[in-house]
């Protein structure tokens, strides 16, 4: 049935009519089966549609909430409710079943919340209707009004939770169109506490708590949502309530949508989502605030401080002597720097003042010097995220900076990326900020950065980090680059310092340059720590950009951020402090010849990257190859990872072959490192993720020899594994969801960097053994990996690989046969 093109309301209205039809004969059927002849009006027993059913909002995969209500538990009415509910079950239908007398409906509705809001929702299917009345005049109206000043409280923690639990925001790129913020739940909040607050009726509007704009709005919010999960349930074929990526584009078909020039059609339905939840939780706001107002200030303050000429607070908000002066610019943002700080809010009649008057702000006139004042000031309060999040609530920064107000609800797919541009932007100030504040051991060393520097300035780079995304992109530029020339139009209306420009203009450029040289260069190798400093150019930039690289990968979403990151971040951070201050190196004072030797044949970012204990133990490694061809060491670390250390005698084709074993054994590589040096050995260390999920008693020994084997027989297991291989990419070719990609595939090869090195960048879908096969292709070119990077998370393989033929660089000539060779690996799957 194509229902939801006619409306979301009305198709699952029709649902419901059929399933209460469904349950109307039914009830007939078992009652005159089990008493023949009994006047089914007068016999005790009722069918009540409860929960969603009762709200009339199926689905061809909800639940039905059924409830059976008896004026006694006895024998008669048990055996009626237990034939009735077997024949709904043998007949297919999915039924969320209770019993329950009227005093039964009371008891638990009063020790469950769940259940009460439920039993808010009955409507009348079949039976005793005179039992159902006296349910509806007695027993429901103590379940809506009993202790009613702690059930309207508590409906409110409960809604603060759920929001919480869905993920804090409405802009997730997957919501969950059912529980999370701006979603359907929150309709149904609305409901219970217009009811329970305001006792307004079930077919009374909302007009008395909302205004007629308002309501309408809801109502078309509402018609979206259902429509939507409507779609959502027909294409999963089962109960599923969140629009993942892969369901974007098959939704946004079903309901009718078209991509346009600038807007594909996936794009087009996440924005009306967005705009629709917006509309959702206002008015959830809206109803909240009323009942707060009413029922849970015991004690309101009606004294009024004055605050400017302008601005007073009343009862805890911040009240304006007249809503016309909103008209200029100064005074919106006069209001926001009060709102910074004096931590309280705005009234309901303020806010709902600054949304009508933003269109007053000129987005062609130039910035008055009081409302940048004010801007600035409220960048360098206590309370930055919440004023930015009401400005841009209220559609104030959108025409403040409206290259900003470009970012409104964008969806860009990227790798990890959770969130719209705008919501992961404040986000990030949001993280930011709570750096402040934090008494979190391991981060006070971020802190203690962050106390150090000009916090507005920071602030200010941030809010503008990803502009660039909402500016369509010159040809093979980046949005850093993009989003870099069009701040400078921002700063020069802004008229800020000079210095504070230029740093400005420098984190938006670079913004994501620490983060891509710890995540997907080697950050050990000399010619990395070496790009970051010409990068930065001082310590000071690279504090800035520390602190900035924190806040933007904390808000790509909430499990990116980790301490290995952290500690990646860290070490490169201090490697280039130190290289910058001129220590290019450690110096130690070896007085073993062995080791001597061994430090003169190896590259020099080896003495960089390593310890002198390591260095020691490497080194005597190195010197067992000669009786034993290959030598291990493995190191458990106390995160639960483990380096495994090989050295052996360099080959053509060696990491494909540790690549090929390590992953046969179910062993996931993090991270490599492999040093080659002069004398012809090779030194690879080889972080694994899984290390202590996987290790037994005895597994170590058995991997080394699997590993030797590995690396100098053609082992058997080698077409085992290449098989799985096969049917696992036949899987995926097979599987839509699987096929669908959020992201392009990234291939390239860059030759300008090192003058010895060519580097060799991948971004991908990870499947299973897809690091072997492109190692595999680097051999059959006679390509030689002298180090790589090895990054998997989240389904997604983000892998480089630093190469070398005969000893330089790639020709022309062989970086083309790699690229085609690397394409036909990575496309093989998509």
């Amino acid at each position: 049935m194509n229902y939801w093109r006619a409306g979301g309301i009305k198709t699952v209205g029709k649902l419901t009519d059929i399933i209460d039809n469904s349950i109307l004969n039914t009830f007939k059927t078992v009652i005159n089966s089990l008493i023949p002849d009994h006047n089914q009006q007068q016999a005790g027993i009722a069918a009540v549609a409860i929960g969603g059913y009762g709200r009339r909002e199926l689905t061809a995969y909800s639940d039905v909430d059924l409830m059976i209500l008896s004026e006694n538990r006895d024998e008669y009415s048990g055996k009626i409710a237990e034939a009735l509910f077997y024949y709904l079950w043998d007949i297919g239908m999915n039924i969320s079943h209770s019993f329950r007398t009227l005093e039964e409906c009371l008891e638990d509705a009063m020790k469950d919340i769940t259940i009460r809001t439920s039993l808010m929702e009955s409507r009348f299917i079949a039976g005793d209707k005179a039992l159902f009345e006296k349910y509806r005049t007695d027993i429901y109206q103590k379940i809506v009004f009993r202790n009613k000043n702690s059930f309207i409280s508590e409906i409110m923690q409960e809604a603060d939770k759920r929001h919480k639990k869905s993920g804090g925001s409405a802009y997730l790129l997957e919501p969950d169109i059912k529980e999370g913020k701006g979603s359907l739940r929150d309709i149904h909040t609305v409901r219970w506490l217009a009811k329970a607050a305001f006792r307004i009726g079930e077919k009374e509007d909302l007009s008395r708590i909302l205004t007629k704009k308002d309501y309408i709005h809801l109502l078309k919010a509402h018609d979206f949502l259902l429509r939507t999960r409507l779609c959502l349930h027909s294409i999963s074929k089962r109960r599923n309530d969140i629009l993942s990526f892969e369901l974007h584009e098959t939704v946004a078909e079903m309901m009718s949508l078209k991509s346009t020039k600038r807007h594909h059609a996936a794009e087009i339905l996440l924005r009306l989502y967005y705009k629709k939840a917006d509309f959702v939780f206002q008015a959830l706001s809206r109803v909240m605030h009323l009942c707060r107002a009413t029922y849970i200030n015991i004690e309101p303050d009606f004294s009024v401080k004055k605050l400017s000429s302008n601005f007073s607070l009343s009862k805890n908000e911040i009240i304006v002597r007249n809503h016309e002066i909103l008209k200029n610019t100064d005074n919106i943002l006069e209001a926001f720097y009060h709102y910074s700080i004096t931590g309280k809010s705005f009234s309901h009649q303020l806010k709902s003042a600054i949304i009508n008057k933003a269109i007053f702000i000129d987005r062609k006139k130039p910035l008055s010097k009081n409302a940048i004042n004010f801007f600035m000031k409220v960048l360098e309060g206590s309370r930055v995220y919440d004023t930015l999040r009401q400005m841009h609530d209220t559609g104030v920064l959108d025409r403040f900076i409206p290259e900003f107000g470009s970012l409104r609800h964008l969806v860009i797919y990227e790798p990890y990326h959770k969130y719209t541009v705008d919501e992961h932007t404040l986000i990030s100030i949001k993280n930011l900020e709570t750096l402040k504040n934090t008494k979190n051991e391991k981060m006070q060393y971020f802190k203690d950065i962050f106390k150090s520097i000009e916090h507005d300035v920071l602030f200010f780079a941030l809010l503008l980090h990803d502009i660039g995304k909402g500016i369509k992109p010159s040809i093979n530029k980046r949005h850093e680059e993009t989003g870099y020339k069009a701040i400078k139009n921002i700063l020069e209306r802004f008229g800020l310092p000079v210095s504070h420009r230029h740093r400005i203009e420098f984190l938006v450029k670079n913004h994501s340059i620490l983060s891509k040289l710890a995540l997907t260069r080697d950050s050990d190798a000399p010619e990395t720590i070496m790009n970051l400093c010409e990068i930065v150019e001082n310590e000071e930039n690279l504090k800035y950009l520390f602190i900035m690289t924190y806040a933007d990968m904390t808000a790509v979403n909430p499990h990116f951020w980790t301490e290995w990151k952290a500690y990646l971040f860290y070490a490169l951070m201090k490697k280039a402090n130190n290289h910058m201050r001129g220590i290019l190196q450690k110096k130690f004072n070896i007085s073993v010849p062995e080791i001597n030797r061994f430090l003169e044949s190896m590259p020099e970012r080896y003495l960089i990257s390593n310890t002198f204990d390591e260095i020691k133990s490497d080194s005597a490694m190195a010197m067992q190859i000669k009786d034993k061809k290959v030598s291990f060491f493995i190191k458990e670390r106390v995160d639960g990872t483990a380096e495994i250390i090989i050295a052996t005698s360099d080959m053509l084709g060696l990491f494909a072959r540790i690549v090929r074993v390590l992953s046969s054994s179910g062993l996931n590589i993090l991270r490599a490192r492999l040093y080659t040096s002069k004398e012809g050995f090779v030194i690879d260390k080889i972080l694994i993720s899984n290390w202590r999920d996987l290790w037994w008693e005895g597994f170590e020994d058995e991997l080394k020899d699997y590993l030797r084997r590995g690396i100098f027989e053609d082992l058997k297991g080698q077409a085992k594994y290449e098989d799985l291989c096969s049917k696992t990419n036949a899987a995926k070719s097979s599987n839509p969801v699987m096929r669908f990609r959020r992201f392009e595939h990234f291939i390239e090869i860059e030759n300008e960097t090192s003058p010895w090195l060519s580097i060799l960048e991948i971004t991908s879908p990870d499947r299973l053994g897809l690091l072997y096969e492109i190692s595999s292709q680097l051999y059959r070119n006679n390509v030689d990996i002298i180090s790589a990077i090895i990054n998997t998370e989240d389904g997604v393989a983000q892998d480089v690989f630093y190469l070398q033929c005969e000893g330089t660089k790639l020709n022309a000539e062989t970086t083309l046969k790699v690229l085609n060779s690397i394409y036909s690996v990575i496309y093989s799957c998509g």
